[in-house]
Order: structure tokens, then C-alpha cells, then sequence
């Protein structure tokens, strides 16, 4: 009733004010349609900065030695002044792990005998135990935590192929330098005994 008034007083065709009231709340709608995608667009591109960001974070706070290495090489000290060092630059499979503030070794030390499936595990011959023995002795497998203060890296095992290795709180302690990103070396520290060797690390990853 107000509408047709109005259009009456000025001339109007009711109609027409419709359509000019439809047209002005559908220009509405499109503006705030607008404004909600331009809002949406800069909160995400404003989360892919801040998630860009982080990464990169975390990539510049990455310590120098964590990483994947395969033991590349073995330095075994001469047993006199007179003799040569033994480099052994085609050692048994050896892996160690860092990540942060944690550990994990593999490490074959010498060419291990195959040995033949027991006939009765639960119930295994002498023969067979020492079979079995010799094939496990020359490998060493531990995990654990590790500190580093200065050059020198501290490893403490938490779970270990070796019993004591576990149970005797006493961490392994070695120097180690970085010869570039991707060679490390892990070495003896001053009070370590003579015969301690040198262990050359390249890096797999």
C-alpha cells in the first residue's frame, strides 16, 4: 500500500521500484560476496606465508650433524710410533642416524659366517648356540639420546643389542669434526685408549 502511494505521488510505476529495490539488494549481496572472498583469500595467503615461514624455521635450526650417514671409511692406529695407521676405506655396513637429540647405530665390524636355520630353536644344540654366537658377535646395534658440547658428541644407549650397554650408565663419549656438509668424523677423545680408531661418515640424506 506504501509502495503504490508513493509511486502514485511521484509518478512511479510500482513495478519499476521493485526492480530498482531488487537491483540495489542484489548489488548488496555481490559487494559483501566480495568482501567475504577477498577476506578469504588474504587469510590464506597470509597462512601460506606464515606456514612458508616456519619451514624454513625449522630448516635454518637443523643441527649440522643430524642426517642419515653410512661409515665410509675406518682409521686403525699403528700399535708403535714406527708402524702406519690402517685406513680401511671399504669397511663392513655400518649406518648411523641423528636426529634431534636422538640416535641410532648399525654397525657390521667384520664379514659375518652364514649360518644354518636351528632344527629345533626352542631347543638348540651347543654347536648351534655357537654358531649363532659367532654370527651376531662382530655386530652392534644401539639406540639412544646424545648431547653435544662443543666438538664433543655424548651418547648414552637406551636400547641396545648389548645388555651392558644398557644397564652400565656409562655413555660414549668421542670428538667429532665436520670435514664439510657431507663428510663427518667421529673421533677419539684425549683420554680414549690408544687403539681407539677414526670413523669417517658420509652422508646419505
Amino acid at each position: 500500500m506504501h509502495l503504490k502511494r508513493f509511486a502514485t505521488n511521484h509518478k512511479f510505476s510500482t513495478r519499476g521500484i521493485t526492480l530498482h529495490i531488487k537491483m540495489i539488494f542484489m548489488i548488496d549481496i555481490f559487494l559483501i560476496t566480495n568482501t567475504v572472498k577477498k577476506k578469504a583469500l588474504t587469510f590464506f595467503a597470509a597462512l601460506s606465508i606464515f606456514l612458508l615461514l616456519t619451514c624454513a624455521s625449522f630448516a635454518q635450526t637443523k643441527g649440522p650433524i643430524e642426517g642419515v650417514w653410512k661409515i665410509s671409511a675406518i682409521v686403525i692406529p699403528a700399535k708403535n710410533s714406527t708402524a702406519k695407521d690402517t685406513t680401511l676405506t671399504n669397511p663392513q655396513p655400518g649406518l648411523i642416524i641423528f636426529t634431534k637429540g636422538y640416535y641410532s647405530t648399525v654397525v657390521v665390524h667384520e664379514e659375518r659366517p652364514a649360518v644354518a636355520a636351528a632344527k629345533d630353536p626352542q631347543n638348540m644344540t651347543d654347536a648351534e648356540k655357537l654358531a649363532l654366537y659367532t654370527q651376531w658377535k662382530p655386530f652392534t646395534a644401539n639406540s639412544g639420546t646424545y648431547q653435544i658440547n662443543g666438538s664433543t658428541i655424548t651418547r648414552k644407549s637406551i636400547v641396545a643389542k648389548n645388555a651392558n650397554a644398557m644397564t652400565r650408565g656409562a655413555p660414549n663419549i668421542q670428538e667429532f669434526k665436520l670435514e664439510d656438509p657431507n663428510t663427518l668424523w667421529l673421533l677419539p677423545t684425549a683420554g680414549a685408549p690408544a687403539n681407539e680408531p677414526r670413523i669417517k661418515l658420509t652422508r646419505l640424506e
